[in-house]
């Protein structure tokens, strides 16, 4: 909306009513005139959301305004859980990064509520041990970490992130799906102590 005296399209608005069609009294804030504008709200959609926590995918559906734009590392509020979008499908059946409502059928996102589950995978000549821990998101895992988890010490050697593997560096836990280790002396000092967060254990195993 402009301004009908100087075109800006910098306002103020003093009065709202309507529902679906807003009658609106406007400021403009560089000629300070006064103007109305009738605004049609459009009516909001609903759109299936499949929001992955842990193991798990539950199906939700959120009400969005057709022209809203979104795209991936969007937060959005679904059911009162914050979720952050990983991935958007449109009416075509492809997957997009960046898509208007209108032309969605399915936004994929994750849980930002609780804790995150990280893998983790320590090499034994080929007899790999597979743990799974949960912790806090903004918790900061770094290449070369010494760690104890369990009866196990190891040092972090890479790191699988949801864009790319890492060998040097770090990154919260939110954005780890894996971590790779070796095992360390038991003897040596570790950083941090993650025993109380395991979730699952896959005792050693041949690697096929």
């Amino acid at each position: 909306m402009k301004c009908p005296v100087c075109d800006s399209e910098s306002y103020e608005i003093l009065k709202s009513k309507g529902k679906n069609i807003k009658e609106v009294l406007l400021k403009c804030n560089e000629c300070g005139n006064t103007f109305r504008e009738t605004i049609k709200i459009p009516k909001m959609v609903e759109i299936r959301v499949i929001i992955s926590k842990f193991e798990e995918s539950l199906k939700k559906t959120i009400k969005l305004y057709p022209d809203e734009i979104l795209e991936i590392g969007e937060v959005l509020m679904v059911d009162d859980e914050e979720v952050e979008i990983t991935s958007l499908e449109n009416t075509r059946g492809g997957r997009v990064s960046k898509s208007m409502v209108s032309e969605l059928v399915t936004i994929w996102a994750t849980s930002l509520t609780g804790p995150t589950r990280v893998g983790i995978s320590i090499d034994y000549g080929g007899r790999i041990l597979s743990q799974k821990v949960d912790v806090e998101r903004d918790f900061q895992f770094n290449v070369g970490d010494t760690v104890k988890l369990g009866k196990a010490v190891f040092t972090i050697k890479s790191m699988k992130t949801i864009t790319s593997k890492i060998r040097k560096g770090g990154a919260p836990a939110d954005q780890i799906k894996r971590i790779y280790g070796r095992p360390a002396d038991r003897r040596d000092r570790f950083q941090y102590d993650l025993t109380s967060k395991i979730v699952e254990t896959v005792e050693p195993e041949d690697e096929s």
